[in-house]
């Protein structure tokens, strides 16, 4: 089994990392925001729930790329600049996952990385086959 490196067109990290790594049908993502690439604060939106339905298209992505969906999510751990935010994330997540006995599990905190980073998140997936597309 070989490890691959997955990179989605319009995100990237100021780093030299990938979106995320695959191993096999096991798929780990770097920290995924809702910016653009790298972090400059002009490639951000400035409403959270802007940053928040971006992030869920990046992750999107990112599992296409790898072969698989947002059905293959086991685990999302978000970071939420502002607990006030928590409601908006929510909505967003019922809406993204509306069948309560098939979400994935997730973990939220308090503090992002860059102050005009307002929710950012890191995912664990199981995709099926081994993958092997290229976005």
């Amino acid at each position: 089994m070989n490890r691959r490196s997955i990179y989605v067109d319009g995100f990237s990290h100021e780093n030299p990392i990938p979106a995320a790594c695959q191993l096999g049908g096991l798929v780990t993502t770097g920290a995924v925001h809702g910016g653009g690439s790298g972090s400059d604060p002009d490639d951000f939106p400035a409403r959270f729930g802007d940053q928040v339905a971006a992030m869920f298209d990046r992750v999107a992505a990112i599992l296409t790329a790898a072969g698989g969906s947002l059905d293959d999510v086991l685990k999302f751990s978000v970071r939420i600049s502002s607990p006030e935010d928590r409601d908006e994330l929510n909505r967003q997540w019922c809406a993204l996952f509306p069948d309560p006995s098939s979400r994935p599990a997730r973990q939220v905190s308090i503090g992002t990385t860059r102050p005009h980073i307002l929710v950012q998140c890191e995912v664990l997936a199981l995709v099926a086959g081994d993958g092997g597309g290229d976005a």
